[in-house]
């Protein structure tokens, strides 16, 4: 059951999938999102003062075949637990009301000036549908920072006096091959309507969209050494590059230029 706050969304994505001109998209999102709260929030308990919080929730159970994107995302939280990194964040809870499933982002880790907010997919969904769900994210995080209510309630949170937030979906190399759109197009159209949505509402933010790869020859199995995940995290990329290009071109590290 999807979180109340997120009812139509879906359908949002959906109508714009085949169209050249996207340009509403992240506007459309905003909305639903922001029409939802509207709509819903006399059934809403003060939100969790743990919404927005970096935190890393590290419990999870193995198996060599199920919920590998679980089973990773824990994996990454636990290595990089003392370098800024965490899981599992917490965005709407008890914001509209306590029906739906929860909205935690899968992954984030601190940044200069604010903090990149992590969609790891494996196998789930397709790069188009992960796109949306990243979008809605970034919708949800500038409700609260647009909303008085909200914005009073949070005003001490750090990451919603960030400066900067990076919206990216991370899968592997493979995931971004059997598209149905351009991908490349269809990532650059995200982060234009980001950034020129919070240049517009929030002059204080840069907001920018991206999609990440890890190392070409990086697959993820339960169990495997910890250092091999540690390099692919390190060593991710853009999924844009020429198949015939090294798997280092574009790499996505702290010191880049991207980060």
């Amino acid at each position: 059951m999807a979180h109340p706050l997120v009812y139509g969304i879906d359908a949002i994505g959906t109508r714009f999938r085949g169209l050249n001109d996207r340009s509403g998209l992240f506007t459309d999102i905003f909305g639903q999102i922001r029409s939802n709260w509207t709509t819903n929030r006399m059934e809403a308990r003060w939100p969790s003062q743990s919404n927005w919080i970096l935190r890393t929730a590290p419990k999870f159970t193995a198996h060599p075949t199920q919920r590998l994107e679980v089973q990773l995302q824990k994996n990454i939280a636990i290595i990089f637990e003392n370098e800024g990194w965490g899981n599992s964040i917490p965005t709407a809870s008890g914001l509209v009301n306590t029906g739906g499933r929860q909205m935690d982002i899968d992954l984030g880790h601190r940044i200069t000036g604010g903090f990149v907010f992590i969609e790891l997919k494996i196998q789930s969904n397709d790069p188009y549908d992960a796109a949306v769900q990243m979008l809605r994210y970034g919708a949800t995080y500038l409700l609260y920072r647009l909303e008085p209510e909200l914005a009073s309630r949070f005003r001490g949170n750090e990451m919603l006096k960030a400066k900067r937030i990076v919206l990216e979906v991370l899968a592997p190399d493979h995931y971004y091959r059997s598209a149905d759109i351009d991908l490349s197009e269809f990532e650059a159209q995200c982060d234009q309507q980001v950034q020129k949505f919070a240049g517009e509402y929030v002059g204080a933010l840069d907001l920018s969209f991206r999609y990440a790869a890890f190392p070409p020859e990086f697959v993820f199995k339960p169990g495997m050494d910890r250092a091999l995940i540690r390099a692919a995290v390190i060593g991710r990329g853009s999924p844009f590059r020429r198949f015939d290009e090294e798997p280092e071109s574009h790499p996505i590290t702290a010191g880049s230029a991207r980060e």
